[in-house]
């Protein structure tokens, strides 16, 4: 342990040095101070009295004296006022201030090594350009700064530089025309050779003296209080042993009966927590046997609960457990007939003895079997099932035999057999439909034009005999025929959708919009049409087909335009609808500003020859929007109308990205 009287002599020796120190210190700053307010006041006293002087100079006008070689006629004065002749014929010149600072000036460079400088950013004088140091405090006094001073050179032989700005004053006026009172138009500058006795030794050796002084007495005294210290500290050291004595001893019997009180909580303790824990783990037991006493009930029911026959075979073929759908499926009345009897004996098949047989196949390695067979009930009887075979092993995975699903496929086979059927009979209506498109396009086109050209040959030549009734029902007759034209031909165009369509292709949708919009040029130059076309990307689609869906719908926009407004159609990508997924399928918006529909028409629009509007209205066919519908469908996609009487229609169209990826689908879900 440190002595408390060393610890107080070091911390009073460090207070006392840091005294003389600050006291060291202070007296250094002091000095410099009065140094620097010795020099502003003498180089301030040296301005003063010149620049009284110049006032003195300038409220005279200037003075005359003798010229002569040291006094030259200033040339910078006008020439009516450079010089005078004195009756005696000797010369006068008029020495202004400026010219008199300076001559002032040389005398005290000369005689007492002060230097004066009258100067100026834009002397006019050469000689009173600024010295490199005057620049600044030019620039400063333009700022606002009254005056500067700075001490250069070294110790012993420093200079000090003061400098004041040199104001205008009325007395300047009559020799520097255009000046104005109070502006700045230089500064004035001396440099005084100062002398001052700058050794810090006689301070130094004052202080270094006083902190010896004060450090002898600080341990003088510092001794005497450590001695009569050690003296009591002699006598509180056995007074102490004898009282640390007396306390280890109670100590010792407190520690000793403390050991003995944790050892007996600790031992109660121990018991309690061994109980506890045998507590629990007889609970944790019963809980156990009960978890699986229910698991076992459980695995029972879903085991009979299951709609197809299972049963557990082992590796000799024999049968350790059977649900209910399996007796049930085989025709047994009891498990007792099937438990414990070959596997081949309960329920054969053709795959039985043979090295396709399911239970064969898991012991070599397999994973899961699956085949296809008939089997025999009971009663004879067979029917066709689909048999599924998976490992069926023990908790530490050892290989006990195979867990079998067999599940009757007869209803399958039926409805396989019903969907053939169907696909056959959909083919000879195919067959059918193009046969009835041939009747069409050569038989019904043929009277037709018979009729077309005989009435048009009627109207060239016998016009002028017909009365006006007749004229009028020879014109129903020929536009009733281009009518049944335009039938025939878009009932045509709806049969060729699947007959003559192309086999898919990465189909670029802005080109075939483009292309589109090319073909409608001239209606949209017509009607002032507006459209916007989104990057719509690429899909596998018909490129014919696809073209002639967008140019069918578009057409319809600009067909249907109100009669206010000039056509507005927006062609973007949208949310893909419900029962679509986003990643394998685009959808694209349509939307105008038409005339609309109603809401009642949203599904009709799409049927063959359904039209909203009279001949007279609009012209059309009613077969455009069917034959939009039949492309869609034939690329597995969707397409839907929603509109708004007089404000405008909008036609979501859904269609797969790759047309792959929906027939897969679809196989799927069909089987």
């Amino acid at each position: 342990m440190i002595n408390p009287i060393k610890k107080y002599r070091a911390i009073a020796s460090a207070i006392w040095a840091c005294t003389v120190l600050f006291s060291f210190l202070w007296n250094q700053v002091d000095d410099s101070r009065e140094k620097q307010t010795i020099a502003l006041e003498t180089a301030r006293s040296f301005l003063n009295h010149m620049l009284a002087v110049r006032t003195w100079n300038a409220e005279h006008g200037g003075v005359f004296i003798f010229s002569n070689d040291k006094t030259p006629v200033s040339p910078y004065l006008p020439a009516d006022q450079q010089s005078l002749m004195t009756s005696d014929g000797r010369k006068l010149t008029r020495v202004n201030p400026a010219y008199m600072t300076r001559q002032v000036f040389e005398i005290a460079d000369r005689q007492d090594k002060v230097r004066f400088h009258l100067t100026s950013l834009q002397p006019i004088r050469p000689e009173n350009k600024a010295l490199p140091w005057e620049v600044g405090w030019l620039k400063d006094f333009e700022s606002g700064v009254t005056e500067r001073s700075d001490f250069v050179g070294s110790p012993g032989e420093e200079i000090f530089r003061y400098m004041v700005p040199l104001r205008v004053t009325p007395a300047c006026l009559p020799c520097h025309d255009g000046y104005k009172t109070g502006e700045i138009r230089g500064g004035l500058s001396v440099s005084l050779p100062l002398h001052f006795n700058n050794s810090p030794w006689p301070l130094l050796i004052s202080h270094i003296l006083a902190a010896i002084m004060g450090l002898l007495v600080i341990h003088f005294f510092a001794t005497r209080l450590q001695a009569r210290s050690g003296q009591l500290l002699i006598a509180n050291k056995c007074l102490l042993q004898e009282i640390e004595e007396h306390k280890q001893s109670e100590h010792e019997l407190v520690t000793i009966r403390e050991e003995l009180e944790h050892r007996v909580a600790s031992r109660t303790v121990e018991l309690s927590r061994t109980n506890i824990l045998l507590d629990a783990k007889i609970k944790e037991q019963q809980q156990v046997e009960k978890a699986l006493v229910e698991i076992n009930d459980e695995f029972i029911q879903i085991f009979n609960s299951a709609p197809d026959g299972m049963r557990i075979i082992d590796r000799n073929f024999t049968v350790i457990r059977a649900n209910q759908a399996f007796m049930d499926l085989t025709g047994h009345e009891s498990s007792a007939d099937v438990i414990g009897h070959k596997c081949f004996e309960v329920f054969a098949g053709r795959y039985c003895h043979a090295p396709e047989c399911p239970l064969t196949r898991i012991l070599e390695g397999a994973t899961r079997v699956e085949v296809e067979e008939r089997k025999v009930r009971v009663d004879g009887s067979n029917f066709p099932c689909v048999v599924t075979a998976t490992p069926f092993r023990a908790s530490n995975g050892e290989l006990i035999g195979m867990i079998e699903v067999s599940r009757d496929v007869t209803r399958w086979k039926n409805v396989e057999r019903a969907l053939s059927q169907g696909a056959h009979d959909l083919l000879l209506r195919n067959q059918e439909l193009q046969d009835f498109s041939h009747v069409i396009s050569h038989d019904l086109q043929e009277p037709l034009m018979l009729i077309q050209a005989f009435s048009k040959r009627l109207r060239d030549n016998f016009l002028t005999t017909l009365s006006d009734k007749g004229k009028a029902y020879l014109e129903r007759i020929i536009s009733s025929s281009e009518r049944m034209q335009l039938l025939i031909n878009g009932l045509l165009n709806y049969t060729r959708v699947q007959k003559e369509s192309q086999p898919f292709s990465q189909v670029q949708l802005n080109n075939i919009i483009s292309e589109v919009l090319d073909d409608l040029t001239i209606k949209r130059e017509e009607s002032s049409a507006h459209i916007v076309v989104d990057e719509l990307g690429i899909i596998m689609a018909d490129p014919l087909q696809i073209r002639q869906l967008f140019q069918n719908i578009i057409g319809n926009s600009l067909k249907y335009r109100h009669p206010d407004r000039a056509p507005q159609i927006n062609i973007t990508r949208t949310q893909v609808p419900d029962g679509f997924d986003p990643e394998t399928h685009i959808a694209i918006s349509i939307k105008d500003n038409g005339i609309g529909f109603k809401a009642e028409y949203q599904e009709k629009i799409f049927d063959i020859f359904q039209r909203l509007h009279t001949h007279q209205q609009f012209t059309g066919t009613g077969v455009g929007l069917s034959i939009c519908k039949k492309i869609i469908e034939r690329h597995h996609g969707k397409i839907s109308a929603s509109a708004v009487p007089g404000q405008g229609a909008e036609f979501i169209i859904t269609l797969p990205l790759i047309q792959g990826q929906v027939n897969i689908s679809l196989e799927a879900q069909a089987g």
